[in-house]
Formats: structure tokens, sequence, C-alpha cells
């Protein structure tokens, strides 16, 4: 039965390279249930980024809640105004770079950091921290104004920051 599992799991995603050293498809696996690992909830190993965003979606008005990758969803946040969160399990806030200006600042209890323009002149990320070497960013684009972009960031982070791992 864990073969069939395992088959399922990898015929329908897109491989995407990392820098992790456990096995994708145990990753998989383990997502595809609603187990979370013991002793796991204190890291970014069990962390779901589209339930996350489910879970937000009335709250915000998020729409189109799809999967990007392995550790990222994205939603459309408004009708100019593209939102997606992916987990950082070996980044710390301090590793947060862009061109544009960086702010220090906090979401909830946690450290953040603001960084406008990380890709485009209309993206802004917002990266909170789950541990020293481990955070969360939310990323957002607008097409045509940095302020929306931050704010929409801003905001997704305010809401997912209670569910991220403690």
């Amino acid at each position: 039965m864990l073969g069939a599992v395992v088959t399922g799991c990898t015929t329908g995603g897109t491989a995407t390279p990392g820098t992790s050293t456990s096995s994708p498809t145990a990753e998989q696996t383990a997502k595809s249930t609603t187990t979370k690992p013991p002793g796991g909830g204190d890291s970014l190993v069990d962390f779901d980024s589209c339930e996350v965003l489910n879970s937000i979606a009335a709250q915000l008005n998020l729409t189109e809640i799809e999967e990007e990758s392995r550790s990222a969803c994205g939603a459309e946040f408004s009708a100019t105004v593209s939102v997606s969160i992916k987990a950082q399990p070996e980044l710390a806030i301090a590793d947060a770079v862009g061109d544009g200006k960086k702010t220090d600042t906090s979401i909830g209890s946690r450290k953040a950091r603001l960084v406008e323009a990380p890709g485009t002149k209309t993206s802004c990320l917002v990266a909170v921290e789950v541990s020293p070497t481990s955070r969360v960013d939310v990323i957002s684009s607008s097409d045509n104004s940095l302020q929306a972009a931050c704010d929409a960031a801003t905001k997704v982070a305010t809401a997912i920051e209670p569910k991220l791992p403690k």
C-alpha cells in the first residue's frame, strides 16, 4: 500500500530542487495525511502552506488558492494583488534580502523583516521568524503599487502568525 501512495504522490507533482537531505517522497507522503509527526510541532517539517492559507481565506477574502511547490502556496488577495507563503526551514530572517528597503519589525510576538521590492518594484516580502534559523515568507506582488503589496503581505503574515510552529 505504501508503494501506491508514494507512486500517487510523485506522478502528479513537479520535482523541485532543494537543499533538504531528506527524501521528498517521504515528506510528500507525510503531508498527504493530517497527522503530524510526534514532536514535530516546533519545526517546519509539518507546515502545510496551503492548509494555512485556506484557514485564513475567509478572514482576508483570499481566492484561487493553489500549491506552487512542495513548500509554497499562493492565492489572490485582490484583483490586483497576489500573495504566496513559503516555509524556509534553513533560512533566518536576517537572510531575507532584496534591492529595496529592509525593515526589522514584529508580527504578533515574533521577529520579522519586511523587504520592499525583493523581486520587482511592486513586490514585498515579510519574513516571519519560526526559530533563529528558520522562517516563513509571505511574498506579495501588485500590478501597480508597492504599498498595496506590502499591506497585503503584512496582513497575511499577521493572520498566519498564530498558526506557525512555536
